[in-house]
């Protein structure tokens, strides 16, 4: 199965936030799955960070593709 992620979804996944059921854990972490991100999410989460509505433990430019790798969400849609 193909799964594209939205900006929420990628965050609440990459932070373990409870708001993302297991199922959809589940789904994303399936290596049978292929997991795809979108540029503009990583877009939206750079501005919101400029913007201080997005808290980071790092700047975005290190800290989201470090956590696509950690997370092997590698497919990224330009």
């Amino acid at each position: 199965m193909k799964i594209l992620l939205d900006t929420h979804i990628f965050l609440w996944f990459i932070s373990g936030d409870n708001r993302l059921s297991i199922d959809i854990c589940n789904y994303i972490r399936d290596s049978d799955n292929e997991v795809y991100l979108s540029v503009v999410s990583i877009w939206e989460c750079i501005v919101k960070y400029q913007l201080g509505k997005l808290p980071l433990p790092e700047s975005p430019e290190i800290y989201l593709p470090k956590q696509r790798n950690r997370h092997q969400i590698i497919n990224l849609l330009i």
